[in-house]
């Protein structure tokens, strides 16, 4: 007689499920830690990919946080180094750098020394430069506007202590009519003369707030020319980050090979777009996997990957 006892069937469903899913959690771990590899290397290759030479910059970048969203795909949230600014005479004129093939999913310790390695990255030195200039641009903007403050405030000194004088005039010049309706006639004609000087010396102030009000309207006028300068400066600088963001993913989109064919790759651009309500809008970017895979294998271009991506403003 077998005295092997079977399981109860209420327990092998649990105990195959429990081997499934242990199985699945498994391969799961070994997707996610090569997607993580991945992006890490992706990350680095776009900050050092979009840099601007000509303002001696090595990035136009700040930060790149990259995640997964399984079943949608990878999103970069990037900063950008020019959020800050106040869009005054910058040049941006952005060369992509000659790079190598990128390197896929090397091993997990030796990613970040790998890759600076091979693309021959300071970071102490990028931080360095990034700090320096950031610091000289804001130093020159705070004189700028300190400029136009002390200007803006010295107009209205002047304003307000000439309509003080004219008001004092004016309030003269109605004690000495008073005086004149009851004055006799010796005493008429010194006033008269008193009530004349008056009223040029009033016609003096008008001038001088004429033009202290032309003076004030011009240079407002200059501070919203410079203001729509800068809002132009700062449209055409998001514009090209956002044709060499594209490029890049053209270039070395390849590299996410851990990303499924039917997922898309994101990138949000913090405060690249329209300014509402007291905030400037992020401006995303969304393209598909199928788009950049083809754009690496020159099917497409990075035009055409563009156009096919969709954007909009959050």
């Amino acid at each position: 007689m077998n005295k092997l006892k079977l399981l109860p069937s209420t327990l092998i469903l649990p105990c195959l499920l429990m081997s499934v899913t242990g199985f699945a959690a498994e391969q799961d771990n070994d997707q996610y830690s090569g997607m993580y590899k991945q992006l890490s290397i992706m990350s680095d290759i776009i900050k050092s990919s979009v840099s601007d030479k000509s303002a001696r910059q090595p990035s136009q970048i700040n930060s790149i946080q990259s995640t997964y969203l399984r079943g949608q795909g990878v999103v970069f949230t990037i900063s950008s180094a020019a959020n800050n600014r106040q869009w005054g005479h910058y040049n941006f004129n952005f060369v992509m750098p000659e790079m190598p093939e990128m390197p896929v999913a090397p091993i997990a310790p030796e990613v970040n020394q790998d890759f600076r390695e091979k693309y021959d990255i300071d970071v102490n030195e990028t931080v360095s430069k990034a700090l320096e200039s950031a610091a000289d641009g804001y130093e020159r903007v705070v004189e700028v506007f300190e400029h136009n403050r002390d200007k803006t405030r010295a107009f209205r000194d002047q304003q307000r202590d000439i309509a003080y004088r004219l008001r004092d005039v004016e309030r003269e010049k109605r004690d000495l009519n008073y005086q004149l309706s009851r004055a006799t006639d010796d005493r008429k004609a010194e006033l008269k003369s008193e009530i004349y000087k008056l009223t040029e010396q009033g016609k003096t102030y008008r001038g001088q707030l004429q033009k202290l009000t032309e003076l004030n309207n011009k240079v407002a006028a200059e501070q919203k020319v410079e203001q729509e300068k800068r809002s132009q400066e700062r449209s055409n600088y998001y514009q090209q980050l956002a044709v060499k963001l594209t490029e890049t993913l053209c270039l070395y989109g390849n590299g996410l090979k851990a990303l499924p064919k039917n997922e898309h790759v994101s990138v949000i651009l913090q405060a690249a777009g329209e300014k509402s309500a007291g905030r400037y809008k992020d401006s995303i970017l969304v393209f598909s996997k199928e788009d950049i895979t083809s754009c690496s294998a020159d099917k497409i271009t990075a035009v055409s990957l563009m156009n096919k991506g969709k954007a909009y403003q959050f």
